[in-house]
């Protein structure tokens, strides 16, 4: 049996999770800053877009951790997507609905980095993304 095939260690599943969870805090602080750009007097939805992007790839992490996959060094979600593979397919639904927000983490952030400029979200797809990201927060910190 190779080491990946091993059943988890109560000690191992409380390192993951502890590990998961500080990710899952710091994803709560880029949606709290997401929301809080939405609600200026001049709303900032690159902002608001960029944060939400960071939000969910530390969701999609805390879920690769908790299920005890390894993951490179990316912030590409449809590349976390795929290696979460989730089982759960209300955790499929939700990592899949996010896939395309990967834009977001470079398209406000970066002038020139696109030779057409990425149409600002509208508020309603931030709101959106917040829930589905809040929803997979749920699910992780539940157990996932």
């Amino acid at each position: 049996m190779s080491e990946a095939e091993q059943p988890a260690t109560a000690s191992m599943i409380a390192v993951r999770r502890a590990e998961a969870d500080r990710w899952l805090e710091i994803a709560r602080d880029d949606i709290d800053v997401a929301l809080a750009a939405t609600r200026l007097p001049r709303p900032r939805a690159g902002i608001a877009a960029y944060h939400l992007q960071q939000a969910a790839e530390k969701v999609f992490k805390a879920l690769l951790i908790l299920a005890g996959r390894r993951f490179r060094r990316t912030h590409d979600l449809d590349d976390l997507a795929d290696e979460l593979d989730a089982s759960d397919p209300a955790v499929q639904a939700r990592v899949d609905a996010l896939r395309h927000i990967t834009v977001w983490g470079i398209a406000y952030r970066y002038p020139g980095a696109e030779d057409e400029p990425e149409p600002e979200p509208t508020l309603s797809e931030i709101e959106d993304a917040a829930k589905c990201i809040g929803d997979l927060m749920i699910i992780a910190h539940d157990g996932a």
